[in-house]
């Protein structure tokens, strides 16, 4: 009913903004991280581990949160009061007065191209993100070195031959008549990507034609296809299976799905402490 009621709304208001893109200049990689109203935990955990505001090589790196509103009507004032003080301390919360669920991750999607486009489109890359992944920011940036911000670039954990899942009992039911019984095009999924500023502008066109669906990472896969930006997959997202708390390992990755904010910590206390010499990140 929310992605219904939702999904033609191209203009919804923004609760709380954040003009960092005038106030901070030459923005190199923008952390995007997709967060839930309640989610305060983890996006303390984000800040104080790898989502730190910094300068890496010479290349700034910034972040910002991205919120709708909670569907919970107990203490839902309280909560929007916190998330008022959150901003103010942090300065890296945009919120859109929407409605959060699991259908209307694409609405934020689409929200957030559409303020790039109008506010940040001088930013080179981006990555977006869950705010349960661990992320190796010095790793992107080497990674990004060798690419250009004015070229296409779309890349990840590259999900190829996937078709609209039609048990109705999953989160990921789509009827057969929202989507047919084709696979969806090739799309990134599993907690994160990288695009390019580029690939952003052409991105921002084709959601301005394409519908929303429900289903995020296809929705962006589907908008990819239609303006020509290939899928590139990455050996270093790791987004499903248990990996060991190995610092060498998380040192050569760039994502890993699925962590907790207590994990968070204590991954970001190995790799800080380590003396271990490790090999190279794999490449794409």
């Amino acid at each position: 009913k929310d992605f219904l009621f939702y999904k033609y709304c191209k203009e919804l208001p923004m609760l709380i903004g954040t003009g960092m893109c005038k106030t901070k200049e030459n923005i190199f990689l923008l952390l995007v991280i997709k967060s839930l109203a309640e989610n305060a935990d983890r996006r303390a955990a984000v800040r104080s581990t790898w989502g730190r505001e910094t300068v890496i090589g010479g290349r700034r790196v910034h972040r910002v949160f991205l919120l709708g509103q909670t569907q919970a009507k107990i203490r839902s004032k309280k909560l929007q009061a916190l998330i008022q003080e959150e901003s103010e301390v942090h300065g890296d919360i945009i919120q859109w007065a929407f409605r959060e669920s699991f259908f209307n991750v694409t609405l934020k999607e689409y929200l957030l191209w559409k303020w790039f486009t109008e506010e940040c489109h001088t930013v080179s890359f981006v990555f977006k993100g869950d705010d349960d992944v661990y992320v190796n920011v010095a790793n992107i940036i080497q990674f990004l070195s060798d690419y250009n911000p004015n070229e296409n670039l779309y890349a990840g954990d590259v999900f190829i031959n996937t078709y609209a899942v039609r048990l109705k009992w999953s989160k990921y039911y789509i009827p057969l008549l929202m989507y047919g019984n084709k696979p969806y095009p090739p799309y990134i999924g599993g907690g994160g990507y990288l695009l390019s500023r580029q690939s952003i502008k052409l991105l921002q066109h084709a959601f301005q034609k394409i519908d929303i669906f429900p289903i995020d990472d296809a929705y962006v896969g589907m908008c990819a296809e239609a303006v020509g930006i290939k899928v590139m997959s990455h050996a270093g997202f790791r987004t499903h299976g248990q990996i060991p708390y190995d610092p060498c390992i998380y040192k050569e990755l760039i994502l890993v799905h699925k962590v907790l904010p207590n994990e968070l910590y204590l991954i970001w206390s190995l790799i800080k402490h380590s003396t271990e010499k490790c090999s190279r990140i794999a490449k794409a």
